[in-house]
């Protein structure tokens, strides 16, 4: 009937028909496409949460950590650097002291106890210097390792805070796609749509004109 109607000039339904089923396959493919996109931005996302997902976190930590990490203190002086020996080396000293004037029989003059004094000033003069260095020595390796360990803590914020910048990029680069994906989904059905309405407009005027032929 409707081909016949359409030989004379009236209905086009078989031709509205025909051209939405076109469009409803079109709609179907073009979800599928919307599909595949959204698998693909899926994965991506996946892949930057694999490399980057923990560095904010890592990065807020490392950052805290150095800049709450306590300021280079040194405790020691240098009597924690004297040798163990050196009680045993001054009172040797003092011991031969002692010897060499009971021997000249000036135990109990005032040069014998001169001599201790000087003696025992001058051994810890001596071992203070000695001390001393060895600790001004520590110190400075206690400082190298403290610097050390603030460069190190200060590159891995560097470094993590260069990752947060790169995870932040991917992500906006996910919702972009995201959206735009929607949006070319959204357009297109909208278009589509729109498309098959109109048929359906024409497919209406074309019965009309064959019920009132005179307008």
């Amino acid at each position: 009937m409707d081909e016949v109607l359409e030989m004379f000039g009236f209905g086009n339904s078989g031709k509205t028909k025909a051209a939405n089923e076109a469009i409803e396959a079109n709609k179907k493919d073009l979800q599928k496409a919307f599909d595949v996109n959204q698998g693909y931005i899926g994965n991506y996302q996946d892949l930057m949460n694999s490399l980057y997902g923990s560095a904010p976190a890592a990065y807020q930590q490392a950052l805290d950590k150095y800049i709450n990490s306590e300021d280079f203190s040194y405790n020691k002086n240098a009597k924690d650097f004297y040798t163990p020996a050196y009680q045993q080396r001054v009172k040797e000293a003092m011991n031969n002291i002692t010897k060499s004037n009971a021997n000249a029989g000036n135990m109990f003059s005032s040069d014998y106890l001169n001599q201790l004094n000087a003696k025992s000033q001058a051994m810890a003069s001596e071992e203070y210097e000695k001390a001393f260095d060895r600790m001004q020595r520590d110190r400075s390796n206690a400082l190298q390792e403290y610097e050390l360990r603030q460069n190190k803590l200060g590159n891995v914020a560097q470094m993590l805070g260069q990752d947060q910048g790169k995870y932040a990029d991917s992500m906006g680069n996910v919702y972009t796609n995201l959206i735009n994906n929607n949006n070319a989904l959204t357009q297109g059905m909208a278009d589509l749509n729109t498309q098959i309405a109109q048929n359906n407009l024409q497919k209406k005027s074309g019965m009309q004109a064959l019920f009132n032929p005179f307008g």
